[in-house]
């Protein structure tokens, strides 16, 4: 589908040069402060990954590492739904021991790996011999702030936009005689929804490209949704039965029964559309009107960009994001729209490549054409430029400007727990995991488990207790059997519902 290749001007060769050395000194910054903390006053402040996600997702890698063990009985082991992630981090904690930075280091690793797919799915799927849009896609996925902000937790988002990008690039080399990368796809596919279950919204995007590279006939169809739905649907199955025949049956069910959907409230979906749609702002204060306006006129008048299947999956994708976030209604964390900012970049660049394609023609067109042309493409190219002005210097100020509050309080709490032999070095929090992945402290989780939390305190008899702002109201039955004595508080994050962070000794009552 590309167009021609084309020897360059040496002046472009010089231009594409320095962009990618812009991105490559972009990408090498994502590993500078990697131990700080999320970046404070955000668009993006209210999200809680900051503070539990990276632990809980990655608890089971750190209890092996610790322990031995990788399961802790009556606890929250998310690892038993989602094996991909912490078997990764298995095996880099092999090496580094237990490490935030590794763990963040392994999620940059991914993003950076997006840039090449990204790279690759464009050049396959533009029409003009301008190597231009290809270049400008990674070139505003390196700079957006939202994807360095998150791509530096080690969370799951990542792993799966990496995951979704592979998966479209595989679907873009299967033919009609060419059905090995169906195989691999099932494979990722399958691995993808082993990685997070909700990238299942991504899906029909990934079909649709593999059913319109092979021709869009019963045949196609029938093999893409073999090896995109079918295959993976029978994976999963499967990995629920071993998960039900190994014992972990229970942990398996109340992993999907807490993060079940809630009934959706019908008189709520105008407040919940328009909450939505201002969220999505918060991705690309200049991409998500713009790819707006690019699908008004692709439906209008330029009707020509759905015959690229990419551009179609991409609007699939984000439909697919849309909808789920929506479906949440009242829970539209930030990371959930992460992963609508590729696709977002996609539509703008291919948009922008048949705007090339067509200004290529001005010299055998009339003069009026030739303005309208140029009309047609200064606005993209000008909003292509604001958007990544825009998002430099606010990049410019994330890496500028690191903070530490987190990190200092986990020093902090390390030292405190140290200096009292005496007590147990278990720490019972929501945010228990994450100073686990933090200072290598063991801990459990206060606010999910398969156990009832007081049997579950009996059980482990943790010896520190820590707490944002308060101990919440719940806590008061759990922790009847112990004083709990301050030990310390942290101001950390922006957010005035969760600091300070508390930490308090657990002592034990007489009966």
């Amino acid at each position: 589908m590309n167009g021609t290749p084309t020897e360059l001007h040496p002046s472009r060769r010089w231009l594409l040069l320095a962009f990618w050395l812009i991105v490559c000194a972009l990408g090498a910054l994502r590993f500078v402060h990697l131990a700080a903390d999320f970046p404070n006053d955000s668009p993006w402040m209210t999200d809680q990954a900051k503070f539990t996600d990276e632990g809980w997702w990655a608890s089971a890698a750190v209890a092996h590492s610790l322990t031995g063990h990788w399961y802790l009985p009556g606890d929250y082991n998310p690892a038993v739904a989602l094996p991909i992630w912490p078997l990764l981090l298995s095996a880099v904690f092999r090496f580094t021991g237990v490490s935030l930075i590794a763990a963040r280091s392994l999620s940059v690793v991914f993003s950076l790996a997006t840039f090449v797919l990204v790279y690759a799915l464009v050049r396959r799927y533009i029409y003009s011999s301008s190597n231009l849009p290809a270049v400008v896609s990674v070139v505003l996925l390196a700079l957006s702030p939202f994807v360095f902000a998150f791509s530096r937790l080690a969370i799951l988002d990542t792993l799966v936009i990496f995951e979704m990008c592979l998966a479209l690039f595989i679907a873009s080399l299967a033919t009609r005689r060419r059905i090995w990368p169906l195989a691999v796809l099932a494979a990722l596919v399958s691995i993808m929804l082993l990685t997070k279950t909700t990238s299942a919204i991504l899906i029909p995007a990934i079909f649709w490209l593999a059913f319109s590279v092979m021709g869009r006939n019963t045949i196609s169809f029938l093999r893409a949704a073999l090896a995109a739905v079918l295959v993976p649907a029978v994976v999963v199955k499967g990995y629920a039965a071993l998960a039900a025949t190994l014992g972990y049956g229970a942990d398996y069910k109340y992993f999907f029964l807490q993060n079940a959907l809630d009934d959706y409230h019908w008189s709520q979906t105008f407040a919940t559309f328009a909450q939505f749609l201002r969220s999505c702002f918060s991705i690309d204060r200049v991409l998500f009107p713009l790819a707006l306006i690019i699908l008004v006129f692709s439906i209008a008048a330029v009707r020509r960009l759905w015959s690229n299947p990419l551009y179609t999956a991409s609007w699939l994708a984000v439909a697919g994001s849309a909808l789920y976030i929506i479906r949440r209604q009242d829970d539209g964390a930030p990371r959930y729209f992460l992963v609508m900012l590729v696709p977002l970049i996609l539509i703008v660049v291919l948009a922008l490549d048949e705007a090339l394609k067509h200004f290529a023609a001005i010299h055998a067109s009339p003069h009026r054409l030739w303005r309208r042309r140029i009309t047609a493409l200064a606005p993209l190219l000008l909003a292509i430029s604001a958007s990544a002005a825009a998002n430099a210097v606010m990049l410019a100020h994330f890496i500028a400007n690191p903070e530490y509050q987190f990190s200092e309080a986990a020093n902090s709490i390390r030292e405190i727990v140290r200096s009292h032999p005496a007590q147990k070095p278990l720490i019972l929090s929501v945010s228990g995991p994450q100073l686990s992945l933090m200072t290598g402290i063991p801990s459990i989780n206060d606010g999910y488990g398969t156990e009832p939390m007081a049997e579950k305190v009996a059980r482990y008899q943790p010896g520190w207790y820590l707490a944002w702002t308060a101990i919440p109201a719940e806590a008061a039955g759990f922790l009847a059997p112990y004083q709990l004595d301050k030990a310390a508080s942290y101001p950390v994050f922006d957010d005035p519902e969760r600091t300070p962070l508390i930490l308090y000794k657990l002592v034990r009552r007489t009966p």
